[in-house]
């Protein structure tokens, strides 16, 4: 009895530890545990991997042999001969099946045929980890829901490698860098090559809704040439130096860098990186008679400043057209002021640049924007107010009091156009008569009816010439004529 008991007990056991390695065996051998994951400090980028353990922004793989990237453009990318191994980090959506591979000849590479071709391919819900020892040259596509966040990562004896920014970056920052493109650690020479290499910088925002750079896209910052001008030290020397602006919104962005020659492509992107706003604030106080001058205000709003070590200088355009500068180096307290003087109204323009250092100890350079203000005649004309608010409210009311209407003088106007009148007909009646203004009193004859009257004859003349038989004629004169007419 004792015997058949140890057998079971034996037998047990044996088919315990098979269920359990048949369990073992049945989960997919690709699947990263979380701590592999955290030890390659590997966050996903995208809401919809939020609910994962590793939720939050995308992290370059520390663990990966190389920052070296090819551009990865509509889930297409090229590989060079140059290129020894790569690394693909390939995001998807969530539940989407694994990605697949189509080589340069066509053939296809997928997570069950990995072992076939020497590939070592890790797959989640989430993401696919591939790595390719000797990839095939040529043009290379991924197939799936594949996400934008996705990288391509090489290991090769051609590397790009940049100088890391600064810290703590500032918009209108002027920044120097400095980048080699090298084939086992040394300058390639370049001038194996017609045309002038380019590295293009470019900025990428991050999409932070906490900034104020959100939803701004991709900016091309700067592109320098090897060429040996401007900053460029040495001429086809596979090293790149030039400077550029920030001249762009501040907030976190991505910065990345491309080198292209007709041979192979190399990108580099580095850590995220914030870039704060203008750390200096311009405070304009115009004149207020023209007997001031005005003034303008820097103050250091940024802490990481060191207020005392800041210089400001730059240029003044006044509203005559005439120009000056200015250099403002001693500080009362934490701010700056300049001094403009008053040359009547217009427009006047400030262009300034600063140079200071942070409390860690780095130097730098930025460009203010460009500072304007309009003086108007009126500033200057204004009245002042020197009367009590009582009189100066009697003085608007007496204003506003309606004015009385002016009534035009008709009769005035009536009366002396008809005494013109009677004035005028006079003098004309007079010279045209040939009489004199004297005719005209009462009492008073002209000299032709004085000579009229002189040459009539008396009463007595009269009858004295009148004949004898005037008289009768004058009596049947008398008799009337009492006949009737011939009609």
């Amino acid at each position: 009895m004792a015997r058949i008991i140890v057998t079971w007990f034996l037998a047990s056991i044996l088919l315990l530890g098979y269920v359990l390695s048949a369990i073992a065996e049945s989960e997919p051998e690709s699947e990263l545990t979380i701590e592999q994951l955290e030890q390659m400090d590997l966050t996903l980028p995208n809401d919809e991997l939020a609910d994962t353990p590793f939720d939050g922004g995308f992290a370059m793989l520390d663990e990966l042999p190389t920052k070296n990237q090819l551009p990865f453009f509509d889930n297409r990318f090229r590989i060079d001969a140059e290129v020894d191994e790569i690394t693909l980090l390939m995001f998807r959506r969530r539940g989407s099946p694994a990605v697949v591979l189509v080589r340069p000849d066509g053939s296809k590479i997928n997570v069950r045929t990995a072992a076939e071709h020497g590939v070592e391919w890790h797959d989640t819900n989430t993401y696919d980890l591939i790595h390719i020892p000797n990839p095939m040259p040529g043009p290379w596509q991924a197939l799936g829901r594949i996400l934008p966040e996705s990288r391509v990562m090489v290991l090769s004896d051609i590397e790009l490698d940049v100088d890391p920014l600064p810290e703590h970056l500032m918009s209108g920052e002027t920044l120097k860098v400095t980048a080699r493109l090298q084939n086992a650690g040394d300058p390639i020479n370049a001038r194996d090559f017609r045309e002038i290499l380019t590295l293009d910088v470019i900025f990428i925002s991050t999409n932070n809704p906490d900034y104020d750079n959100f939803g701004r896209g991709i900016v091309q910052v700067a592109q320098f040439r090897d060429d040996g001008r401007g900053f460029d030290e040495r001429a086809r020397d596979g090293v790149f130096t030039g400077e550029f602006t920030l001249d762009f919104a501040a907030g976190e962005w991505t910065p990345k860098y491309l080198v292209k020659t007709p041979l192979y492509t190399r990108e580099a992107i580095q850590p995220d990186v914030l870039i704060h706003p203008i750390p200096i604030k311009p405070d304009i106080r115009i004149a207020e008679h023209e007997d001031a001058d005005h003034h303008i205000k820097f103050t250091v709003v940024d802490e990481q400043v060191e207020a005392s070590s800041l210089i400001i200088q730059g240029g003044i355009r006044y509203p005559d057209g005439t120009e000056d500068t200015f250099s403002l180096q001693e500080m009362k307290s934490n701010y700056h002021q300049l001094v403009l003087e008053n040359r009547g109204f217009g427009s006047y323009v400030v262009i300034a640049s600063a140079f200071g250092s942070t409390l860690a100890g780095r130097e730098f350079m930025l460009t203010l924007p460009s500072i304007d203000f309009s003086v108007n005649l009126q500033t200057f004309q204004a009245p002042e107010l020197e009367m009590l608010p009582e009189e100066l409210q009697a003085l608007e009311a007496a204003e506003s009091a309606p004015e009385e209407e002016f009534a035009f003088p008709w009769g005035w106007v009536i009366f002396i156009n008809v005494t013109i009148l009677l004035v005028g007909g006079s003098i004309i009646w007079l010279v045209m008569s040939g009489r004199s203004w004297r005719d005209l009193l009462p009492g008073k004859k002209s000299k032709a009816e004085k000579k009229a009257e002189e040459q009539k004859p008396t009463k007595k003349e009269t009858e004295q010439n009148k004949p004898a038989d005037a008289g009768k004629k004058d009596d049947l004169d008398d008799i009337l004529d009492l006949s009737l007419p011939d009609d």
